[in-house]
């Protein structure tokens, strides 16, 4: 059972699941518009997935870390074709590969200080807590270090640079350039509001990255592996991180596994230095197996290009509710990349929440934003489903 506050929410016992959706003895079949935590992008019940991990189940269920296996071998091989990075530190949770990434950056660099975005989140673990933005870190924040944080308002005043950039100049500054290990952002916000960033955002960042000997962190975690309609969101804006920071749809939620992926010159650092990281289930098999089984389907499905394309038409859908006069301004936004969607309103959604819920669709929100994010399998003729559900239950929201 869940703890303490959130028991408030509805109850939803999952007994099967099967493509975009999953059954719960209580509502019924839902679409899973928030592909359970934003990481089943391949879909529900894959079996190309599944006998990919029986088999490694027979053959080598756990080993050690340092214990070389052809499954480890294999996905290695697979991160550093998709990520164009040199080597992977295999972890189990986001959070947790998050923190081995700032170790990583520390250690190369000889530096401390982690610069992130306002609006960011990067995990839930004290540490990672502490670097990021988000207003979960409240109920700490007196037990963590300070943090510097670029300001990010949405949406950007037009201007060259623009205010992000402006911000990241002022940030490293007061930081002090020659402290600071590393700039870690997320290649597309996620639940802090799915914001696209100013266009000259990324490749300014990465251009004061070069200028003051800065590594550049891509966290992945949640717009990677085909959820923003690019294998990852930076690709977007044409820009080359130091490491990336992968989970979520690695596995496509399957099996525990995250990921650190750094560059050849990080690799090569610790030829001659110590990683001093080390983790009981590094790099477990039977995750292992999952991820080379969710590349391959994502690869085999052109499960990419599909999000992007249907990723569009829900996008079209969903602006042209926005435009209608029945919805007199009430939808202020309409934002995102590939399946990665959000529908602002101008009031809060908890009662939209409900009534998706009631007609067969579970929908994340927060505050006045629905997330739409489905598994990427999601068919033409089943995007136009959702979307006829959702314009249903937006009129009887605003009646």
């Amino acid at each position: 059972s869940t703890w303490s506050v959130q028991t408030a929410a509805p109850v939803m016992t999952i007994d099967q699941a099967r493509g975009a959706r999953f059954h719960t003895i209580e509502h019924g079949w839902l679409w899973d518009l928030e592909s359970q935590v934003y990481n089943v992008n391949i879909g529900h019940g894959n079996v190309h997935v599944q006998e990919r991990m029986i088999a490694q189940i027979r053959e080598m269920p756990t080993a050690a870390p340092n214990a070389v296996l052809p499954i480890r071998a294999e996905l290695g091989a697979l991160l550093s074709r998709v990520t164009g990075l040199e080597k992977a530190f295999l972890a189990t949770g986001g959070s947790e590969a998050v923190e081995n990434a700032i170790k990583i950056a520390r250690l190369v660099t000889g530096r401390s200080k982690i610069i992130t975005r306002r609006s960011s989140y990067h995990g839930a673990t004290l540490a990672v807590l502490g670097v990021a933005g988000d207003a979960r870190k409240q109920p700490f924040v007196r037990d963590l270090a300070p943090a510097y944080h670029i300001e990010d308002p949405y949406p950007c005043a037009p201007g060259s640079p623009s205010e992000w950039v402006r911000s990241a100049e002022r940030v490293i500054e007061d930081a002090g350039a020659d402290k600071v290990a590393a700039i870690l952002l997320e290649g597309f916000t996620g639940t802090n509001g799915m914001q696209l960033p100013p266009g000259d955002f990324w490749p300014a960042i990465r251009a004061l990255c070069d200028r003051h000997g800065i590594l550049l962190i891509d966290d992945e975690i949640f717009s990677g592996f085909g959820r923003t309609g690019k294998w990852f969101a930076r690709e977007h804006w044409g820009v080359e991180p130091d490491m990336m920071v992968l989970g979520k749809g690695l596995t496509s939620g399957y099996a525990p596994l995250s990921g650190v992926m750094v560059s050849a010159a990080i690799a090569s650092h610790f030829d001659d230095h110590r990683l001093w990281c080390g983790l009981t289930q590094y790099a477990h098999p039977v995750s292992c197996a999952a991820a080379v089984g969710v590349i391959e389907v994502i690869e085999r499905e052109q499960l990419v290009d599909n999000s992007d394309r249907i990723g569009a038409v829900l996008h079209t859908r969903l602006t042209a509710l926005a435009r209608r006069a029945s919805v007199h301004g009430a939808i202020r936004d309409v934002r995102g990349l590939g399946l990665m969607r959000a529908v602002e309103f101008d009031r809060p959604v908890a009662q939209l929440h409900a009534i998706l819920l009631a007609k067969g669709a579970y929908v994340p929100y927060r505050d006045q934003t629905l997330f739409l994010c489905p598994p990427l399998c999601l068919s033409g003729t089943e995007m136009h489903t959702v979307a006829d559900l959702i314009e249903d239950s937006v009129r009887l929201f605003l009646k």
